[in-house]
């Protein structure tokens, strides 16, 4: 008997009217959850959510609303939502902030509100986000203006009513009882951590014996771990092992197994033990009773469906905060909220991201209760950041990462400080945590730290950053009060880092083991912005100030770190004396971490900036030496490692110091040091200062003239101490805008440095050193920057007198720096170096300096600079003037001479360079290179009376040009020829669909030889084979030795098959390192002696009727026909009785000997056409194969084609436009293609002309041959063009066409094909032009009659068109064929073409010229009328042709002409369109909401899911990526993407192989935003984009990769596959 299920609305009332309703849902759970959840056979995922709904979530929306559901929502509309928009980030999403508006750059918007607001027009950022955060949009706090979208714009009619809209008091008082249930079970169950048992009022009386084995997600083991031991462990093949991998890194864990406990227990131990044989560490499995994971499994299902119902009221959101913030009954026991979080680290991911997902769609949408949320929070903060240390999960899925959501609100955060001091508890959780790293003297020491629970350590300063990050406009007592508290916990960090890991200089031995520091700095880089944070706060009131600066003052006097060892002495200089105690940096140990002291710096200057320094009492009791003390020993520090006096103490010092002056840290470092250096010197004495600083620098000795002899080593320190003493003070005096302004009042006496007594001597000792001693004894550098001090002396007198009177100017140093008291005076040391000749370079400076001496000098008196320089100092300056003008130009005049004789040299060396390496300037048009070869006729002067017509009686002349070329590799010269050693040029084969006009769709090619692809070419080109070349030429040889020694080198080379397959013959070009994976035989072209006389006699008899009888009698008599076609004897006499002609008939119309091929080319020949064959067809080498002529023909036809379709898209002429190279390897693909038959049977490529003859001749069709809408019709030109030479083949005489024949030959198939591919144009065509203007009556009227003929013919009238519009609409159509005729013949021939063709752009009219050329009629109707006996009996098979009945009816899809021309496709012009569009992205096969990689196919558009699992697809039995599959059908294996999210381009050239390119997109610095890391606004840039078309159409993606690849060092492969 079926079980009856009860009604959920019965179920609602009855618990309504149970005293204990509690009690009563939890035993409906109890019986429903495990049976639901737990069945033996596991249920699909829409039959268990259907039982979900139906039997658990339906009672319980019925019992929330006291009726059916349904009708309960239809009176909550209105009620909705609330202002704000609060869309929780995924990893990865795009989110927007405003630069402009912003209140700090945490403030964030979606994509959809960005897009609607007013930020869109400002200085707007996107980053992705790292998920967690949600959209700021509606929160007032967040933005200065436009914090509404408008779509939640309260003014606006679009948004949504919000809180104002209360429940019902039945509706709330409901909500709450069953939130209150509910939640405290979702609690129990989330924080449960019996495995085998339930809570008393959920136990069942029946115990099953059903477990789970559970995995459970970790960051240790990757995912072939995970999948290898499951695979080991549980009996589950590699695919049920991926999925459970997947779903484990998803949702935080897997049962894998379902059993009896023991079964479980084994599983348990196998996982266990196998994970540790690849990991130390084992992967974490637990055993669950089936009920257990049941309850746990429903819990989760309850918190999405309160994200569900809390989503349709803001009544019910705000019951549920009640709910879950309201206290415990149990003091002891925290609110429901709170449990949650403090169990976080220890739940799985899953149930981690239903909880954060719950508080951010609650709490942090209600005001209110966001600010009780914050309390819990910052209550709770220590023990949060305590479980997340241990954590080995990202902080992205911890609840610590809600800090950003609460501490960056300004009121929050205020809030926070008065009510919870959550700087001090901020501040406390990272003392406690880094307690362990302190010495015995409470001094942080991180030897053997734990680098990753460091990492996580550091992770809090950013909650004290975003406290800190509006600092307030008013104080209150309160604030005052708890702030201060704050900065004093704050101090304490400080004290612990001030003075820590001092080092001490090394001597004798190199120091053993480094030590450790990168900790110390990475502390210092995250204290950076907090501690300007702080002095930024205190900078905003002024009683804050004056006790933070005292207290810092007392905490710098407090620390007892780097004591002075020995009592002070006396230290005497130029009558002066310092008392102070000794201390030697080189000696003594010495620390780089000062925090405190540079706090204190900082706000020092801010006092003087607020001019609170009035108020500080007592401000003589500051004794500034020692407070410039250790920031001195810092400078002083880096000064001697940069002499190299500390190299014995490693590595570790020299990356310190550079840290220290590093841009990431000087300013909170160097910078405060310098700073505080320019306090003491603005208060101390300057002498004493000055002496302070030489006795630091360890040169007090030196300078007071007491040091003994040095040796050589000693000496080079001395010297770079100088320097850098010298340097120290320049920044002291000088640390100012370049034109120096007055100091600040509290500043104005650091001036005095540069005129008290101990300046004047030290300048006077190093310029007595320059002037005096040997050069060993100083350095340039130093003397540049003693004269840099002498003139900001200098400046600063000179302003000071120009400013105030002498009386009143104290600043005197010109009168000390002239006085002679204590020897030679500065400025006559200065004449006196100006001579010295080593000091050339500074000899301007000197000069100028003395002018200034002579400037300040005349200030001083008053008079004129002119007047005051007397004659006895004028004559000896302009005799040394003149001296030095002389020298001057004796070595300039040297300098010249010197430098023609190189240039003369360099020039000899490029002509011997240029005549060596030919080829290499190929593509330097009218380049005037002197030894450039001629391989063109198009290079040579053209003579007015050459004949300019291609094929036909009346072709021009072939140029006679001898082709000498050089090798690239050897450099040996040599003239091409058919007997000569084979040279050949680098070439690439590779599938193309550039030209499609069909993407997505690949014909394959039938096994069976005949009438389909690749003999007959779909007009679709859905795929061709394209062949490039660099035009670099090599021997034949010479190539193969270089691509032996690039196997045998290039095979232990790591990941060198990302580069180039050597399997497959690929490698690079070896001078412009292209990729290559064939060579193309250059083959002369032939010298043909053409009779013009004999040529009309022969034409008179070899008509295009004549023609067509001889050539089918020659097709019987070679029997090429097989017997199942064979045609009908009515079907040979209407073609004039091919059986009554002789076979041979063929041979009397002139033939002549072949050519013969040294035994080196037609080798490689064998090698071109094997690899065309090979890549083309994707099929294995096989020379023997009939279809390998074939495919030389076609990657003919359609490089041309291509070449034809780049000349049109950038307007181009048709001939001139190519480069030098190009036109050499075009050439070379012709005449090898040409050539390639003596390869081949002849009876095969026989065989292959009939077949395609039979296109034009239905008479020789066979069963299967196409219809003429269905063949491209210039293969098919190249392909009998090339292959009716075979024809004049006997069994015993080798025979070739002559000149003549050919010329004939080549006329009557170009016709036959003319007239062919006009049909198809008119077939195929809907729409016709109208003609505006004059037409060509004759024209007009023969287009008319024609397309009468075929309206008849096709028994269908087509329409009644003017005859003007049908010749139009054909010559449009056919123009692009014609275009690609004239490349083929001339390549082919050698013939000239017509001047109009070298000049005008594509796009122009080029009709006429192109019929010249070709030897037609400039009416193309004209060929109907000449041949209309011959064509009407092939008109009417034609058209009657079943194919073209069903295209004229609309049944059949036909390629329209000209052909669309392709392009990569439009992007709009501001980047963040294309991001609002991945935004929207939804991945076709799958349905969960986890980060995806949108990726969007340039070549046709198409988003794709890349790099995700859930569009892996098979690929010739290969699991590969959406992109890569993509590729194989949109490109023929290539592709082009851009990665929208990351802003970057895929080049994608297999399934291996891939590189990352610039995306088209630039922010107004011109710069691209990989990643975007930078985040401005992007815009297109054309100019990049078209060089990208240009790439794809030039078909470079597989250089450009190869070229990428090569220079960039390959560490670890990716796998480009997967993308």
């Amino acid at each position: 008997m079926a079980e009856k299920i009860p009604d959920g609305l019965e179920l609602s009332r009855e618990w309504h009217e149970t005293a204990d309703s509690r009690a009563e849902l939890l035993r409906h759970l109890k019986e429903l959850v495990p049976r639901i959840f737990c069945l033996k056979t596991e249920l699909g995922t829409e039959d268990e959510e259907e039982l979900v709904q139906n039997r658990l979530i339906y009672p319980l929306e019925c019992f929330l609303f006291g009726e059916h559901p349904q009708e309960g929502l239809q009176k909550l509309q209105g009620s909705a939502s609330s202002q704000l928009c609060g869309r929780v980030f995924k990893e990865g999403e795009t989110v927007y902030s405003c630069r402009d508006c912003a209140i700090d750059p945490t403030c964030v918007l979606c994509m959809d509100c960005f897009q609607d607001s007013v930020h869109k027009s400002h200085r707007y950022k996107m980053h992705a986000s790292s998920g967690g955060g949600f959209c700021d949009c509606g929160d007032v706090e967040a933005w200065k203006i436009g914090p509404y979208c408008s779509q939640h714009d309260p003014g606006t009619s679009t948004a949504m009513v919000t809180d104002d809209c209360a429940l019902e008091p039945m509706l709330y008082e409901r909500a709450e009882r069953l939130f209150r249930v509910l939640l405290r079970y979702v609690t129990d169950f989330l924080v449960w951590e019996e495995h085998f048992e339930l809570p008393s009022e959920l136990q069942s009386r029946m115990k099953e014996n059903a477990y789970y084995c559970v995995l459970y997600n970790d960051e240790h083991h990757s995912y072939d771990h995970v999948i290898y031991t499951l695979q080991r462990s549980v009996s589950c093949d590699h695919n049920e092992a991926h999925t459970h991998t997947a779903l484990i890194d998803k949702e935080g864990r897997r049962a894998v197994k379902r059993d009896t406990l023991q079964s479980c227990q084994q599983a348990k131990d196998l996982i266990r033990s196998n994970s540790e044989h690849i990991s130390l560490q084992p992967l974490r499995v637990e055993i669950l009773h089936a009920a257990v994971m049941a309850h746990q499994t429903f819990a989760l299902r309850l918190g999405s469906w309160f994200q569900k119902i809390i989503g349709y009221s803001a009544g019910f959101r705000q019951a549920f905060c009640q709910v879950a913030l309201e206290p415990s009954a149990d003091t002891d026991t925290p609110c429901l909220i709170s449990r949650l979080m403090l169990h976080d680290a220890r739940m799985y991911k899953g149930a981690r991201k239903i909880v954060h997902e719950l508080i951010f769609c609650s709490m942090l949408m209600e005001t209110d209760f966001k600010r009780l949320f914050a309390i819990e929070f910052t209550k709770h903060y220590k023990q949060l950041q305590k479980d997340f240390i241990h954590d080995d999960h990202e902080r992205s899925i911890s609840i610590t990462a809600l800090s950003v959501q609460i501490f960056t609100v300004p009121t929050l955060a205020r809030h926070l400080i008065e009510e919870g001091n959550v700087i001090k508890v901020i501040v406390d959780t990272v003392m406690a945590l880094l307690h362990e790293h302190l010495d015995d003297n409470n001094r942080f020491f991180f030897l053997g730290y734990n680098s990753d629970k460091f990492s996580r350590i550091q992770v809090i300063f950013h909650d004290l950053r975003y406290i800190l990050i509006s600092k307030p406009s008013l104080w209150t007592d309160e604030l005052r009060k708890e702030f201060f508290e704050g900065f004093m916990t704050f101090l304490g960090l400080l004290k612990c880092m001030q003075g820590m890991e001092e080092v001490k200089r090394q001597f004798g031995q190199h120091i053993a083991v480094e030590p450790e520091w990168e900790a110390g700095f990475s502390l210092q880089i995250q204290l950076r912005h907090i501690l300007a944070m702080f002095q930024d706060w205190c900078c905003s009131d002024d009683e804050i100030l004056l006790l933070t600066f005292k207290e810092c003052h007392k905490a710098l006097m407090q620390c007892t770190n780097q004591p002075f060892r020995r009592e002070a002495s006396d230290y005497y200089m130029c009558k002066h004396i310092l008392h102070v105690r000794p201390y030697k940096v080189s000696q003594e140990p010495v620390s780089i971490h000062l925090p405190i002291s540079r706090l204190l710096a900082g706000l020092y200057v801010i006092l003087c900036r607020t001019g609170v320094i009035e108020r500080l009492p007592d401000p003589e009791s500051y004794d500034f030496s020692q407070l410039a003390e250790l920031p001195l020993r810092c400078v002083v520090l880096a000064a001697q490692v940069s002499a190299e006096m500390w190299r014995r103490n490693g590595l570790s010092l020299v990356s310190q110091v550079y840290y220290y002056q590093d841009v990431k840290c000087r300013d909170e470092m160097y910078d405060k040091d310098v700073l505080m250096l320019q306090i003491a010197a603005s208060k101390m004495e300057p002498n004493h200062f000055l002496m302070l600083i030489l006795l630091r620098f360890e040169l007090f000795d030196f300078f007071n003239g007491t040091n003994s002899g040095k040796d050589q080593d000693e000496l080079v320190h001395l010297n770079r101490l100088i320097e850098e003493m010298l340097y120290l003070l320049i920044v002291i005096v000088a640390l100012r805008p370049p034109v120096p302004p007055a100091f600040c009042r509290d500043f104005a006496s650091v001036v005095r440095l540069l005129c008290c007594d101990i300046i004047i001597h030290i300048l006077r000792r190093v310029l007595q050193r320059a002037a005096e001693e040997k050069s060993t004894h100083w350095t340039e550098a130093m003397i540049q920057r003693v004269l840099h001090l002498i003139g900001q002396a200098l400046q600063e007198e000179k302003s000071q007198l120009e400013d105030s009177s002498v009386e009143e100017v104290t600043f005197d140093f010109s009168l000390k720096a002239c006085s002679s008291e204590h020897g030679k005076s500065v400025f006559l040391l200065l004449s006196k170096i100006k001579a010295v000749p080593s000091l050339e370079a500074q000899k301007d400076m000197i000069k100028w300096l003395l002018q200034m001496f002579e400037m300040v000098k005349c200030l001083r008196e008053k008079s004129s600079p002119a007047a005051s320089v007397s004659m006895e100092t004028a004559k000896p300056e302009e005799s040394v003037q003149d001296k030095e003008k002389a020298e001057r130009k004796r070595k300039a005049e040297a300098a010249k001479l010197h430098r023609q004789k190189i240039m003369a040299q360099m020039s000899a060396m490029q002509k011997n360079f240029i005549e060596s390496n030919k080829m290499l300037y190929d593509n330097m048009p009218e380049s005037g290179l002197q030894g450039e070869p001629v391989t063109s006729s198009e290079s040579s002067a053209s003579n007015p009376r050459e004949v300019c017509v291609a094929i036909g009686p009346h072709r021009g002349p072939t140029p006679a040009d001898r082709e000498v070329l050089t090798c690239i590799l050897c450099q040996e010269e040599q003239e091409v020829t058919t007997q000569a050693a084979a040279m050949v040029l680098t070439a690439c084969v590779q599938r193309s669909t550039v030209l499609t006009q069909c993407r997505g769709r690949i014909p394959a090619a039938q096994t069976q030889e005949g009438t389909s692809y690749p003999l007959f070419m779909p007009p679709e080109l859905a795929l061709g084979t394209h062949t490039s070349s660099c035009g670099h030429v090599m021997h034949a040889t010479c190539w193969q030795k270089y691509f032996e020694a690039v196997q045998n080198t290039t095979r232990n080379r790591l990941h060198a098959e990302l580069i180039f397959d050597l399997e497959n013959g690929e490698y690079l070009c070896p001078l412009c390192k292209s990729l290559c994976n064939t060579v193309v035989p250059l083959i002369p072209l032939e010298q043909l002696t053409f009779n013009y006389e004999n040529a009309e006699l022969i034409g008179q008899h070899l008509t295009l009727p004549r023609w067509i009888q001889v050539f089918g009698a020659r097709a019987n008599g070679l029997k090429s026909l097989s017997p199942e076609n064979e045609n009908s004897p009515d079907d040979d006499k209407g073609f004039g009785g091919e059986n009554q002609t002789d076979c041979r008939a063929i041979l009397s119309y002139g033939v002549q000997e072949p050519r013969r091929f040294s035994q080196s080319i037609t080798d490689m020949i064998a090698v071109c056409a094997t690899t065309v064959y090979r890549v083309g067809l994707q099929t294995g080498p096989n020379e023997q194969c009939p279809r390998v002529p074939i495919m030389t023909w076609n990657t003919c036809a359609f490089t041309i084609q291509a070449i034809e379709n780049i000349l049109q898209e950038e307007d181009k002429p048709l001939f001139g436009s190519l480069q030098n190279r190009q036109l050499a390897g075009l050439k070379a693909i012709v005449q090898f293609a040409a050539t390639q038959r003596i390869k081949s049977s002849q009876a095969v490529i026989q065989k292959h002309f009939v077949d395609m003859l039979g296109v034009l001749l239905p008479a020789m069709s066979r069963k299967n041959t196409p219809s003429v809408v269905e063949v491209d019709f210039f293969h098919l030109l190249v392909g009998l063009v090339l292959s009716v030479p075979s024809l004049y083949q006997e069994e015993t005489v080798d025979l070739l066409p002559s000149a003549v024949s050919s010329a004939y030959n080549h006329l009557y198939i170009l016709h036959l094909v003319i007239m062919a591919h006009m049909l198809q144009v008119l077939f195929t065509s809907t729409d016709f032009p109208a003609v505006v203007g004059d037409s060509d009556a004759q024209e007009a009227k023969a287009a008319a009659e024609w397309y009468s003929t075929v309206s008849h013919l096709t028994k269908r009238p087509m329409g009644d068109m003017s005859g003007s519009a049908v010749a139009e609409r054909v010559k449009r159509g056919i123009e692009p064929f014609l275009r690609c005729a004239a490349l083929f013949f001339n390549c082919l021939t050698g013939v000239r073409p017509p001047e109009e063709l070298f000049t005008t752009a594509v796009s122009s009219l080029q009709l006429e010229p192109l019929c010249s050329y070709l030897a037609l009629p400039s009416n193309l109707f004209q060929l109907f009328q000449d041949h209309r006996e011959t064509v009407a009996p092939l008109l009417q098979r034609w058209s009657e042709s079943p194919v073209v009945t069903k295209a004229l009816k609309g049944k059949l899809q036909t390629v329209r002409y000209p052909r669309r021309r392709n392009r990569l496709i439009d992007l709009p012009d501001d980047y963040s369109a294309l991001l609002n569009q991945a935004s929207h992205f939804q991945c076709p096969k799958s349905m969960d909401d986890e980060r995806k990689h949108p990726t969007l196919c340039l070549c046709c558009g198409t988003m794709l899911c890349s790099l995700s699992s859930c569009c892996l697809s098979q690929v010739d039995g290969e699991d590969v990526g959406a992109c890569t599959a993509h590729a194989a059908t949109c490109g023929a294996g290539v592709g082009m993407f851009l990665r929208i999210r990351e802003c970057e381009i895929v080049l994608r050239a297999s399934k291996t192989r891939g590189s990352t390119y610039p995306a088209p997109y630039l922010d107004d610095y011109g710069e691209t935003d990989p990643h975007l890391v930078r985040g401005n606004p992007l815009h297109l840039c054309p100019e990049r984009y078209r060089k990208l078309k240009q790439l794809w159409q030039q078909h470079c993606i597989l250089e450009e990769i190869a070229r990428s690849l090569e220079v960039v060092n390959v560490m670890f492969a990716f796998e480009w596959q997967m993308l």
